[in-house]
């Protein structure tokens, strides 16, 4: 079996959340049979450091480089042949381990992560991230992610250059092209703590670091180079999609409507509907192309 045969390091980065850090780590102490526990710091205003400290000597400061610093940085220091990346402020759900790792009998499979629910305690959060995990294709991200170090490695590593959010899909796209397979085991599920207010902020974030940060016209031009089919226009209806999400989320909570089934998922099939028309079409041109040209017929 896998897990009784390659070694395993974990890898958190983690600024500003001593609380939820200890939580985690106890969870990830119990949880994983790991060979090296890895901390990376950003500098922080609460005891994170400190807190990191008691459960490992392996604690580096990322200079305040970013995340994606933070998680290539992390996975240089990591000497095992699997890397779990887990966020600090997530909740590990028993069998997460032994249900993720067996995936890497594939060894075309070079990362394999599970659900994890935004909003848990907030109850239209939870409900909105079930229906996702429940009617969507495919996910990346790292916060419960479990990597094979090599073909991460192959594909040069994580960006440190994108310092907010988008080094996951940044690093998915790479390694798909390359050959190998991102898996989204939706059965296995973390869970995330998170208010309506918080959940709203997040996604400013996320959305400010692809347009408004340094980082944001190289991913542009990674997506715009349409690497199997993750087309510039899919990814404009990605940011529209968290825009409409912001904007109904934070409507819902102000006037106390529940934000699940009434506003924003005919939205959001709608604009599926769109992505996967728009998909069908470059599809059929291709197609029509192709023939023309093995049949040499004139455009």
């Amino acid at each position: 079996m896998v897990e009784w045969t390659m070694n395993v390091d974990v890898v958190v980065c983690v600024k500003n959340r001593a609380e939820s850090l200890d939580r985690v780590l106890q969870q990830i102490v119990h949880e994983i049979p790991f060979k090296n526990l890895i901390i990376i710091y950003g500098s922080s205003k609460d005891k994170t450091k400190e807190v990191a400290e008691r459960y490992t000597s392996q604690v580096f400061w990322d200079e305040d480089k970013g995340l994606g610093a933070a998680r290539k940085l992390g996975m240089e220091k990591a000497t095992s042949e699997v890397v779990a990346m887990i966020d600090s402020d997530i909740i590990l759900t028993k069998g997460w381990f032994s249900r993720l790792i067996k995936y890497f009998e594939d060894p075309k499979v070079a990362a394999v992560m599970g659900t994890c629910i935004y909003g848990y305690g907030c109850k239209p959060l939870e409900l909105y991230h079930e229906y996702m995990r429940l009617n969507c294709r495919e996910d990346w991200g790292c916060h419960n992610t479990l990597f094979r170090r090599d073909a991460v490695l192959k594909v040069g590593n994580f960006d440190e250059t994108i310092q907010g959010a988008g080094e996951d899909f940044d690093l998915y796209l790479r390694l798909q092209n390359a050959g190998y397979k991102w898996i989204w085991a939706k059965e296995v599920v973390v869970y995330h703590p998170m208010s309506m207010l918080e959940y709203l902020d997040h996604l400013r974030w996320w959305t400010r670091s692809y347009w408004w940060t340094k980082s944001s016209s190289r991913l542009r031009h990674i997506i715009s180079t349409d690497i199997k089919g993750k087309s510039l226009f899919r990814f404009y209806c990605n940011q529209i999609r968290l825009i409409l999400e912001a904007f109904v989320m934070g409507v819902c909570f102000f006037i106390k409507i529940h934000p699940t089934m009434i506003i924003y998922y005919p939205l959001m099939r709608i604009i599926i509907i769109i992505t996967r028309l728009k998909e069908l079409k470059k599809t059929l041109r291709f197609a029509h192309n192709k023939t023309r040209r093995l049949m040499k017929l004139p455009h």
